[in-house]
């Protein structure tokens, strides 16, 4: 498995992306709205940015897709190299908290959001310090325990998204443990509340506000970024104090809307992030 990854990630990073560069140049908009991710991408960037022309929404949605792609390659390549060699394209890390903070004996929170590849990232993590973190299950048998085996490098623990694995987590913070969770995507019904995401109501995952409020441990924002000139940057923030309060949920989303309006297009919006609405709202996905 490893060797076919490697194979379709034969060219280096930077030179993988001058080509999705030349591609999207000689790509027309009109082929890519035929394509459903696209379409989702493109409605939730109106969503989020509601006051841009149409033109610059066009624009957006085209670089924000060209990214999403650029983003897939970066996974496919993570999964197919050492960690010394995520080590070696990682030329930045933005504030160095997750050395500086607490010690592995501890516990840490780290949150996360789908700011290009979030194996990257975790590679990265994993290769400093031992966590115990939630996935989502890939369809494919084959490949979901290759990348869990993959994932699970470094004495790092995998659990499948679900009840199951938010015990396993609740454990981990027990024994003052690092946890890892991306907090941007829909969660299972009953591990969520709705708050507000681009001034637009959203089911939002509660886990490391409410382990956050309940523990008092330390909790870190982690994402990955791209600088043109420089390659790839590791960032890490601590949030707002009010991520301990009631209010944790809206906190840790208004975190994510900064590192979003930061670089919108290299945030991954084919994800239907606004699918799952209390009632008598409607299905905005829906034609």
């Amino acid at each position: 498995m490893k060797t076919i990854f490697y194979i379709f990630t034969i060219f280096p990073l930077k030179f993988a992306f001058f080509i999705w560069d030349i591609i999207f140049q000689t790509i027309p908009l009109s082929f890519l709205e035929l394509l459903p991710p696209f379409r989702v991408t493109k409605k939730n960037l109106s969503i989020a940015f509601p006051n841009i022309a149409d033109q610059q929404l066009n624009v957006l949605a085209k670089e924000s897709y060209k990214e999403t792609l650029k983003s897939f390659y970066e996974t496919l390549y993570t999964w197919s190299r050492s960690s010394k060699k995520i080590i070696f394209h990682t030329k930045k890390i933005q504030n160095r908290y997750l050395f500086n903070m607490p010690e592995p004996k501890d516990g840490l929170i780290v949150f996360a959001l789908h700011n290009r590849s979030i194996d990257f990232m975790l590679r990265w993590i994993s290769s400093h310090r031992a966590h115990t973190s939630l996935y989502k299950k890939i369809k494919s048998k084959p490949i979901n325990r290759f990348v869990k085996k993959f994932r699970e490098e470094g004495d790092c623990k995998m659990v499948a998204t679900g009840i199951g694995g938010v015990k396993s987590i609740l454990s981990s913070i027990e024994k003052n443990q690092m946890t890892c969770m991306a907090s941007d995507q829909v969660p299972a019904r009953g591990l969520g509340v709705y708050a507000k995401f681009f001034d637009h109501v959203c089911y939002s995952f509660s886990l490391a506000p409410n382990l956050a409020r309940k523990s008092k441990k330390p909790i870190l924002l982690s994402y990955l970024s791209y600088d043109r000139d420089l390659g790839h940057v590791m960032n890490f923030k601590k949030p707002s104090k009010e991520i301990y309060t009631e209010s944790g949920v809206q906190a840790m989303n208004l975190e994510m809307e900064e590192v979003i309006r930061h670089s919108p297009s290299e945030y991954s919006w084919e994800y239907k992030k606004f699918r799952r609405l209390p009632a008598p709202l409607k299905d905005i996905y829906k034609d």
